[in-house]
């Protein structure tokens, strides 16, 4: 059986990734043109950027200590998001962001963090914690009983917002951390046919799709996506809407067209 993605889970020329955003029940729809990592896609970045002597809030109601960089202590966690510095990347302190005049480029990456059992939630922009149950009546994440993952996560990096990421050790032992990424930069195309997105957004035509933890639509997340793309989505519609859809896509797409 034809996959679209590799043995990385990453897709291949000429596939389609398809990113929805649950907040504004929109979508974007890319052609992946090319894999510009491609033979390279697994980085050994190391452990957490945790400085030795940052203090961190415990599950408790407490706080605690980092005994030596890269630990995360005992009953602690990280309420403010993390961004990976990189030295010689475009943002120093931050290795996947990228302005709008990358638009044409996208990561999607695949995080994972050592020991396995490490809880991990993602804060879209950085300092939006997105965790939400019953729509806004709880907030939830690593600092919480639920809304996270452990030791994995997968996102799609747009340009102009700063992801940051959040740990928590809910263990009674301190731990040294180990980070790998397995990821792609995509060299990217927005279709131009607005039957063919509908397609792909009714599930007709395969597609990988990657949900984004968005839930509350920050200010920063509306200026990244129309200054990058001009749009902020194609709005997802039922099968039996499909002249409503098109009529929409082609509206969007005129847009796209301009900054693309």
């Amino acid at each position: 059986m034809y996959s679209i993605v590799d043995k990385f889970g990453l897709v291949t020329d000429g596939n389609y990734l398809t990113v929805f955003l649950p907040a504004k029940e929109v979508a974007f729809v890319f052609r992946v043109k090319a894999r510009l990592n491609n033979g390279y896609e697994v980085l050994n970045y190391g452990p957490l950027p945790l400085s030795s002597g940052t203090t961190l809030p415990t599950y408790e109601g407490s706080s605690s200590s980092v005994p030596a960089s890269g630990v995360l202590p005992a009953r602690t966690f990280t309420q403010t998001g993390i961004t990976f510095p990189y030295t010689g990347a475009y943002d120093e302190t931050d290795m996947w962001y990228v302005t709008e005049e990358y638009r044409d480029l996208l990561f999607h990456v695949k995080q994972y963090i050592e020991p396995a059992w490490i809880r991990i939630d993602v804060q879209i922009p950085k300092g939006v914690t997105q965790g939400r149950f019953q729509r806004n009546k709880i907030i939830t994440g690593v600092d919480k009983e639920f809304g996270f993952m452990r030791g994995f996560f997968e996102t799609v990096h747009f340009p102009r917002i700063h992801y940051g990421y959040r740990y928590g050790n809910d263990t009674n032992m301190s731990v040294y951390t180990k980070v790998k990424f397995v990821y792609a930069e995509y060299l990217v195309e927005i279709p131009d046919n607005p039957e063919l997105i509908f397609n792909i957004l009714t599930k007709k035509v395969p597609s990988y799709w990657v949900t984004l933890p968005i839930h509350v639509w920050d200010p920063t997340i509306d200026s990244a996506l129309k200054k990058t793309y001009n749009i902020i989505g194609f709005p997802i519609y039922r099968e039996d809407q499909k002249d409503k859809a098109i009529s929409e896509y082609k509206a969007l797409l005129s847009k796209v067209k301009e900054v693309m």
